[in-house]
Formats: C-alpha cells, structure tokens, sequence
C-alpha cells in the first residue's frame, strides 16, 4: 500500500488587534509585516485557504508575545519572520504528536 502524506503548516496566529500590536513592538523586522490587524487577517485568511484549497492543513500557533520570545530566546531564533516560522512548526509538530501518536510499523 502506498503512503500517501499531508502537508501540514503552522502559522503563528494573532487573536487580536492589541495582541498584534504587541507583537509588532517585539518584531525585529516589524517592517515586512502588514501594518494592521485586519490587513494581516486579510493575507491570513488568504493564505489559509489557498493551502486548505491544495489539501494541506493548517495549524494555527497560538502564543503570547513573552511565551514567543521566550521560545525563540531557548531556541536561539531571532524575533523576526525565521523565528515566527519556527515556533509556529515547533507548535504544530507539537499538536499534531499530541493528537496523533507516531505508531512503528509492525
């Protein structure tokens, strides 16, 4: 039987408009980002359905902005589009372990 796989992708989701702008204040490349909350969701939500569209998954990463620069500081990632890919892998490899165990093929 062949595997056939799923591509998955984690994205670092913001909840909020004050959420992004505290977020924006620790990016250090602030600059590539969209300028508000609702251009964000705009590109968000695009991007979203463009893989959701192709048969990948999405996995959205949830975190505080102390929780991500905390992560990126242990994980030695900038605060910059690099670490916001990482930890959002880093949560999605988590959720999808912790909801669907790795089995050994027997």
């Amino acid at each position: 039987m062949e595997r056939m796989g799923i591509s998955a992708v984690g994205m670092l989701w913001f909840s909020s408009a004050g959420q992004y702008k505290d977020f924006l204040a620790i990016f250090e490349d602030a600059e590539v980002m969209p300028s508000t909350f609702s251009k964000w969701q705009e590109r968000a939500t695009q991007m979203h359905d463009k893989v959701i569209n192709t048969g990948g998954v999405i996995i959205k990463a949830y975190a505080s902005p102390d929780e991500f620069r905390a992560w990126c500081t242990a994980h030695n990632h900038g605060f910059n589009a690099n670490g916001r890919m990482a930890f959002a892998s880093f949560q999605a490899a988590q959720k999808i372990n912790q909801t669907h165990p790795v089995q050994k093929d027997q």
